[in-house]
């Protein structure tokens, strides 16, 4: 059974990347998702040494896309850290690029572009980052977002235009978190036809606030009202064997030290699994 990775995001700026390597070694955790920030902190050669002495595999490299920047500067920087995400993953040996589409104000604020004219443009950027990818040996993983995040994030919302783009891209794979596709009527079939295209999991719990203004937030996977260990059982009942990673953001640690959150997350996903395999 593999164990489970955890995600660099839970690192406060500042903290240590060493430091957070050796908490999740202590941790008993398997791997680790790492940000552009963790690769601006150190030479790839360097964080592969530090990865391999503590027996740490990497399950993703965090994030490439970001396709509809309207000011040609921001465009040609998108395409060069691209590059550079990509030829990261490859030496890391990377499960997946997750791969980011861009949001609305990242076309201009207002852009006076339809949201299906965007939603194309994310499309027809594909292939050409897909054919860099495979250049390297690396999988794209593009991760569906909740609708919340089309402002700055992605206009890829749901799991039927995933399905879509895994149809007309055959070397695509998907991102899937859990966080942002949980609440989706079509989650256990999705799981069902595509499991061999998911390439990493992401798990969190998910807190749903009672002020209706207030969007949800992740949380430990035993908190929350998201049935991860159900979610993990049906993974392996569809043959799924690829990595799972806890994604926690460094504002969602409620003042608790990365260590402990880590260490619990572990556990967590420890006893989530084997309550399922019984």
């Amino acid at each position: 059974m593999r164990g489970l990775s955890i995600n660099h995001y839970i690192a406060p700026t500042g903290y240590p990347l060493e430091r957070f390597f050796d908490d999740c070694a202590d941790s008993g955790a398997t791997g680790v998702g790492l940000t552009e920030r963790a690769l601006d902190e150190m030479p790839v050669a360097t964080i592969k040494e530090h990865l391999s002495k503590r027996k740490l595999a990497v399950t993703s490299v965090n994030s490439a896309g970001f396709f509809l920047w309207d000011a040609p500067e921001k465009s040609r920087k998108q395409r060069e850290v691209n590059a550079f995400l990509i030829d990261a993953s490859s030496a890391l040996e990377a499960s997946a690029l997750t791969t980011i589409g861009g949001g609305l104000t990242d076309a201009g604020e207002p852009s006076g572009t339809s949201l299906n004219t965007l939603r194309d443009r994310v499309v027809k950027s594909l292939p050409s980052l897909i054919d860099d990818a495979n250049i390297k040996g690396v999988r794209l993983g593009v991760e569906p977002m909740h609708p919340s995040r089309m402002p700055n994030k992605s206009l890829l919302n749901t799991l039927s235009q995933t399905e879509a783009l895994l149809s007309r891209f055959g070397d695509l794979t998907v991102m899937l978190d859990a966080f942002h596709t949980w609440w989706e009527p079509d989650l256990d079939s999705f799981i069902q036809r595509h499991a061999s295209r998911i390439s990493c999991v992401q798990l969190s719990g998910v807190r749903l606030s009672e002020n209706p203004a207030m969007a949800p937030s992740r949380c430990p996977m035993r908190e929350g009202c998201f049935d991860a260990g159900g979610m993990i059982s049906l993974l392996r009942e569809n043959g799924y064997d690829g990595p799972f990673e806890f994604e926690l953001f460094s504002h969602e640690l409620d003042g608790r030290e990365v260590s402990d959150v880590v260490r619990q997350a572990v556990a967590d996903f420890t006893n989530l699994s084997s309550a399922g395999a019984e």
